[in-house]
């Protein structure tokens, strides 16, 4: 399971950031993360025919499709903490149980 490298927290929103390699360096693509009805997570890009559906989950690729970082517009959504979470082990990513806690700490495995 691949730990993240850094989780960051917007100060001015619940923007946060679970980074899992150098997003300058490899960060090429960015899907949208939604829940299918059977409770599914996938990826989607942005003329997938999903486009009206908005998300609070995306995932930054890079050019050999490994999962750069996932970014989540609410922390406070837990819904959108549930996707980015779900995502996350389905791709044998490791995932904070308190993203505040972890970034406060500057340990990602917190």
């Amino acid at each position: 399971m691949k730990q993240p490298i850094r989780i960051t927290i917007d100060p001015l929103c619940s923007l946060a950031y679970v980074e899992y390699r150098d997003f300058e360096k490899e960060g090429d693509i960015t899907l949208r993360v939604l829940r299918e009805p059977d409770g599914r997570v996938e990826e989607y890009g942005w003329s997938d025919g999903r486009v009206d559906e908005g998300t609070g989950v995306h995932a930054d690729l890079n050019a050999d499709d490994e999962i750069v970082g996932i970014e989540i517009i609410d922390i406070d959504d837990p819904e959108s903490v549930a996707i980015a979470r779900d995502y996350a082990r389905d791709n044998d990513l490791a995932f904070p149980d308190d993203i505040r806690a972890a970034a406060a700490s500057r340990d990602p495995a917190a």
